[in-house]
């Protein structure tokens, strides 16, 4: 009998792959449209993943109309001005190197089922590391290089020039261009049996200038529950009829649009450890971010929204995620 071997597909988050979509935004991409060539659509929670090949493709496709083989370096350039996404606010508003670092690894799943991030430490040096997360996962090179590229630069930026890197190997093949050596500040290796940056271990008692223990710990808790929570397909369809109600979405109004009765909604909701609340707080949370990312003025964010004035919005938004609005957040 013959047995077909099938390759394990292993998905990238929506919680990436959203603010990923606003970076490549900024190279002149349509991010509605890469997030829909990849099969992100607008009511999706952010802790759905899809399938990685296809992102990997869309983007090498994206590096080579732009004739960028460094396009993960070119993203990470961008990325520097602030984090990306809730995962990269909770992991730079650490302490230090080694806490931001520690969130990473810990919450890495937030992000990729393809890889895992660790952090090995002996004697004076220190490695992060990216193994797969499986044996025979393909991984292309741009959802590689991108995260060390943002760490070389963000913790750089962070702790005012002094963090360094000793070495950057990555298993792909490539070609060692002047961008490495700007982004990384050292040789950068291609063809290594594991992606990893070597550096000093004393460079992980860094201070970061961007240090907010409260907000962090509070997001940590977000990412968490998050990561807890598996991705419900009825809890979708909730999301995708609350994203397209004009203003605050009722009970009735979002159980007519999924098609079952106001009880049954509710206890759908509470099957999965949701309530309407949470779920409407979510999709609009997310709709507030892309917003404000783009520059939208708040009080063009707030009636977007359905909330009545600025500073509802301001005080929800605080709710939320622990800080106030900003634009280009």
């Amino acid at each position: 009998m013959l047995r077909l071997r099938v390759k394990p597909v292993l998905g990238i988050s929506v919680a990436l792959l959203r603010p990923l979509a606003e970076l490549l935004g900024k190279l002149g991409v349509d991010p509605t449209q890469f997030l829909r060539e990849v099969g992100v659509d607008e009511a999706m929670a952010p802790e759905t993943y899809v399938d990685g090949d296809v992102v990997d493709r869309r983007l090498e496709a994206i590096a080579a109309v732009r004739r960028d083989p460094a396009l993960a370096l070119t993203l990470a350039t961008h990325a520097v001005a602030r984090p990306l996404g809730l995962f990269g606010h909770m992991v730079w508003l650490s302490g230090t190197v080694r806490d931001a670092l520690t969130r990473a690894t810990k919450f890495y799943a937030m992000v990729t089922q393809r890889s895992t991030l660790r952090l090995d430490e002996e004697r004076d040096t220190a490695w992060v590391r990216m193994p797969p997360a499986r044996k025979q996962i393909a991984r292309g090179r741009v959802l590689v290089e991108f995260p060390f590229a943002s760490l070389a630069m963000r913790a750089r930026e962070a702790t005012g020039g002094r963090f360094k890197l000793r070495a950057v190997r990555f298993t792909h093949a490539g070609e060692a261009t002047p961008a490495y050596a700007e982004v990384f500040g050292v040789p950068v290796a291609f063809g290594a049996v594991v992606d990893e940056v070597e550096l000093d271990a004393a460079m992980l008692d860094l201070r970061l200038a961007s240090d907010d223990p409260i907000t962090a710990a509070a997001l940590e808790a977000n990412v968490a529950a998050r990561i807890a929570r598996p991705t419900s397909p009825f809890v979708d369809r909730a999301r995708r009829v609350i994203a397209g109600i004009d203003g605050p979405p009722t009970l009735t109004a979002v159980a007519r649009g999924v098609g079952v009765s106001a009880r049954t909604l509710r206890r759908r909701l509470e099957e999965e450890g949701q309530s309407l609340r949470a779920v409407v707080d979510d999709v609009r949370r997310e709709r507030a971010d892309t917003l404000l990312g783009t520059g939208t003025p708040i009080k063009e964010v707030a009636f977007a929204l359905g909330f009545s004035e600025p500073s509802a919005f301001s005080r929800a938004y605080k709710r939320w995620t622990g800080r106030a609005p900003k634009l280009g957040r």
